[in-house]
């Protein structure tokens, strides 16, 4: 069963794809100023950020493994 995420990622365009990796990394680098600067305690939403970031890659490695399979 896929994840609530992954079938997000999966109907996004490849561009969006991208943009949202772009978007991801952004937003830890903001959360590790905040940690850094004690602004914020949540570690863990880095650690989530990422795994969204390795779905993102997962389903752009799929799509091309089905392009050259044709």
């Amino acid at each position: 069963m896929k994840n609530n995420k992954t079938e997000k990622f999966s109907k996004m365009t490849d561009a969006n794809l991208l943009k949202e990796i772009k978007s991801i990394n952004l937003t830890i680098l903001n959360l590790r100023i905040d940690i850094a600067n004690r602004k914020t305690k949540g570690i863990h939403r880095i650690s989530q950020l990422k795994k969204d970031i390795a779905r993102i890659n997962t389903v752009i490695t799929a799509r091309k493994g089905e392009t050259n399979e044709r």
